[in-house]
């Protein structure tokens, strides 16, 4: 007797299900290994950002007596280590390892390095230390990326690194807080401080390494500047990085003048540890805890372009008012303002190229990003401790502002592309 067509129907149908459902729980499972990795590498960077927010640069200054080119080298390494990340994302490729693999040697090396500045007995082999660890910890970014790319689903992708975000800047309060007020207690604390940061920095590579990823992107290119070419190519890529770029310089050059404004003696405020940890990492980092969980979702569903002027705008006037007044209160609310912006800022930092690069060119667009951040963040400390000396901290604030608003002004035409221009691609299970 013939079988009916429907009865190879339903068992080929539900053969199709079983596949669908299959591969299903498997980008899932790929979503929650990769996520409760990072919630580990938050946890360690929010140590570590403790120390290239406020330890690094503080200790260098109140108890090495730093000059003004070893603030401006200090300020300046996390950028370095952009620039240097276009260099190491070129030659990593070469030897197709995993993206995991290839983010978590430097961070590894960046806590020896910091362990190393705790032995330090001058200012210039403290200083050595600790630029080169602060370079490591921000030469990786277009590794992570990439990954996060590849393994968190293009709906989700916001609000599952805010998560990771949230955490560091917890972590990031509460060690501010502890190490500043040991500081304060015991002067010779802060060898501990920098050996804590150093093993944050052994944690934070090692929770990379346990990261899901696939091989890094295949160019095949023979000089690393190549990719920069992607700036002239991709138009609307180009424009809003010149942008950024106004927009970035104009926070970059007075990040670790906010440091020496509540610490050095030149403007009258000498702050304590504690007070100086306060108002630059637990006051933002406290507001950028409460404000990134609703960017990142607004990040994921909103323009981009209008929430980037968004955020440039509350950047605006957190720096501005910053550097206009002595009073504490005010600077608090300056640096809840900074705060709230970080808060967004971070994500759409981090992830919006992925809103702009073709499947395959993430970490190659995220490279030429972070390799102009790198410049900016460079020269801009540079730049910033020689304005400041001839026009004075209320002016550089102001100079900042009026530069900030230039930025968002000139995002105006690019809103149309603000929702991507490419079609995320499928979840690819490694």
């Amino acid at each position: 007797m013939a079988l009916r067509p429907s009865a190879w129907a339903v068992p080929l149908q539900d053969h199709k299900n079983l596949i669908n459902a299959s591969t299903h729980a498997d980008a899932e499972g790929l979503v929650r290994q990769t996520f409760r990795w990072d919630l580990l590498r938050g946890f360690f960077h929010g140590v570590l950002t403790s120390g290239t927010q406020t330890f690094g640069l503080f200790i260098a200054i109140r108890y090495f007596d730093a000059d003004l080119f070893s603030k401006s080298l200090i300020g300046s390494a996390p950028f370095i280590g952009m620039l240097f990340s276009l260099f190491l994302f070129h030659y990593a490729a070469l030897t197709q390892l995993k993206n995991s693999v290839c983010g978590s040697l430097p961070v590894v090396l960046t806590g020896v390095f910091l362990i190393l500045a705790a032995t330090a007995g001058s200012l210039w082999t403290y200083t050595l230390w600790v630029v080169l660890g602060f370079m490591l910890l921000t030469a990786i970014i277009p590794f992570l990326t990439s990954i996060y790319h590849d393994n968190y689903p293009a709906d989700r992708r916001g609000s599952l690194f805010a998560k990771a975000v949230l955490v560091t800047v917890l972590v990031s309060v509460l060690s501010g807080f502890l190490g500043s007020w040991a500081m304060d207690r015991d002067p010779n604390f802060y060898k501990w401080v920098l050996i804590a940061l150093g093993v944050a920095g052994l944690g934070q590579g090692y929770a990379i390494w346990r990261m899901p990823s696939q091989k890094i992107e295949d160019h095949n290119l023979t000089n690393p500047f190549t990719h920069m070419k992607l700036v002239v190519q991709d138009r609307s890529f180009g424009y809003v990085l010149l942008t950024w770029f106004i927009m970035g310089f104009a926070n970059l050059w007075v990040l670790p003048l906010r440091v020496d404004y509540l610490t050095s003696s030149t403007y009258g405020i000498e702050g304590s540890a504690l007070f100086v940890a306060t108002l630059i990492t637990v006051v933002p980092d406290i507001m950028r805890a409460f404000s990134a969980p609703l960017l990142a979702r607004l990040f994921d569903r909103m323009n981009f372009i209008v929430l980037r002027m968004i955020i440039n705008v509350l950047f605006a006037f957190g720096v501005g008012l910053f550097f206009l007044t002595k009073n504490p209160y005010v600077i608090g609310l300056a640096s809840a303002l900074i705060g709230i912006a970080f808060g967004g800022g971070t994500v759409a930092w981090s992830l919006w190229v992925t809103k702009y690069a073709p499947p395959g060119k993430v970490a190659a667009y995220m490279s030429v990003h972070v390799f102009l951040t790198g410049v900016r963040g460079t020269l801009g400390p540079l730049v910033g401790f020689w304005t400041v000396q001839r026009i004075g901290a209320p002016a550089i604030g102001m100079v900042s502002f009026a530069m900030m608003m230039l930025a968002t002004l000139m995002l105006i035409p690019e809103i149309k592309h603000g929702r991507g221009k490419h079609i995320p691609p499928a979840q690819v299970v490694p």
